[in-house]
């Protein structure tokens, strides 16, 4: 790489680190609030294979191991498009007893997941990759007019991943990877505060964040015919100990000035197969558990000794992806794909801010080779929610005065995803 390359490539690690932050919240598109989209490539096949396929340097986010099967240098850069709509319907009653009445609200968001992907060979055994990508995100914006406005107006996470690995190949078709992990998380959590009038609400505007450690590992065996390859990718869990600042107006003093909130992002882990049946026709399949049972709560603790509590007590999520490639002709290649993902919320603890519920995935793509060091691939996926049952009531609120409402109703979510990855390798 000369002089000249090596400043474009900081340019981009900057500008991804800051564009991750920047655009990586929004809805829901996995399991409860995390993300699959670190590539554009496997987003044809609704991400079946990301494990297994190992084909570009975005492997080093899906399966380090995977790294082996790589040339000298390469950089993928991607960006996922996503159009989403969430439909509030139901009653509210304040905590007074008062009723908010019938009504629906909708929340719409227009986001972009970046991903940025480098990979570099050390020598015939050893590839050093280093993989910038958002594994978590929600957005959820209602009006502060919505009759569930007492639930919350915003809901909204943003991560940044910075992940170095590397990985190990072996002479018999057998690889291992490794890496840590330095998950930067930002929340937003807004509420209006009131009791049916008005005239006489507050809001309330709370933002924490903080950098948390984990790690990734992950294995990857080729069968002697190199048409067969089986993965498995495990990353940890997280702990980020938020803090930050509360903004409150409206409100009698003393109003709080300062939030805490500890948060644990789950653990995962991902079992993947790709096969090849000839030159044209390949297949991959995966399944991914994650550890969603330990988050049993959100607890947020003010500096003027007051907390709230909501109670999530989500269950571990499975989910499984089936896809299929076919090479049209040298330069072309298209792909099909389809997922589901199980729910880790229940319907007895769901809340208006996390409306998760199971969703099937409908995904096609395409890739085109435009030199033999330049590749662009494209993708596109909708998404079908089932219709989620909500029936929430307000936070249990500790040395302070609960000023939210009750809600029942139901929410109805729909998504479009619009991929496109660019793979340059260095030569």
């Amino acid at each position: 790489m000369t002089k000249k390359d090596h400043q474009v490539y900081k340019r981009l690690i900057s500008l991804l680190a800051i564009s991750g932050l920047a655009g990586a919240s929004c809805p829901v598109w996995s399991s409860a609030f995390s993300l699959n989209e670190q590539n554009a490539k496997d987003l044809g096949t609704a991400y079946a294979g990301a494990v297994s396929s190992a084909e570009d340097a975005s492997t080093g986010w899906y399966n380090a191991a995977g790294l082996v099967r790589l040339g000298q240098e390469q950089i993928a850069i991607s960006g996922v498009y996503v159009n989403s709509q969430t439909t509030q319907s139901g009653t509210a009653v304040t905590n007074t007893g008062a009723s908010m009445g019938s009504g629906s609200a909708k929340g719409k968001d227009q986001s972009v997941i970046p991903a940025l992907h480098y990979a570099k060979r050390i020598d015939d055994c050893w590839v050093f990759a280093l993989n910038i990508a958002s594994p978590f995100g929600l957005k959820n914006n209602f009006k502060v007019n919505d009759f569930n406005r007492y639930m919350g107006t915003r809901a909204e996470i943003r991560t940044v991943d910075i992940g170095p690995s590397l990985a190990y190949g072996f002479n018999n078709g057998f690889s291992i990877g490794a890496g840590v992990d330095a998950l930067y998380t930002q929340a937003k959590i807004d509420a209006r505060v009131g009791s049916g009038n008005p005239a006489t609400d507050g809001f309330l505007e709370n933002t924490a964040s903080n950098w948390g450690v984990g790690y990734h590992a992950g294995v990857l065996y080729e069968f002697n015919d190199c048409n067969t390859r089986v993965g498995a990718h495990y990353r940890s869990k997280v702990k980020i100990k938020a803090r930050g600042n509360t903004a409150a107006v409206g409100l009698p003093a003393p109003s709080p000035t300062a939030v805490h909130a500890d948060i644990t992002l789950p653990e995962s882990a991902v079992l993947s197969a790709y096969h090849a049946f000839d030159d044209q026709w390949a297949i991959m399949a995966d399944v991914q558990w994650t550890h969603w049972e330990r988050f049993k709560e959100l607890r947020f603790r003010f500096d003027n000794g007051s907390q709230l509590v909501t109670t999530e007590n989500f269950k571990d999520s499975m989910r499984y992806a089936l896809g299929v490639s076919y090479q049209l002709c040298e330069p072309w290649k298209f792909k099909v794909g389809t997922a589901f993902d199980r729910t880790p919320t229940r319907d007895s603890n769901r809340t208006t801010a996390i409306p998760d519920q199971n969703r099937t995935w409908a995904a096609i793509g395409a890739q085109y080779r435009v030199t033999s060091a330049l590749t662009l691939d494209f993708g596109y996926a909708h998404l079908f929610f089932k219709k989620a049952n909500i029936n929430q009531s307000a936070p249990t609120a500790i040395g302070t005065t609960q000023s939210v409402q009750s809600f029942k109703g139901t929410s109805k979510s729909r998504a479009d995803l619009i991929g496109m990855q660019l793979t340059w390798d260095f030569v």
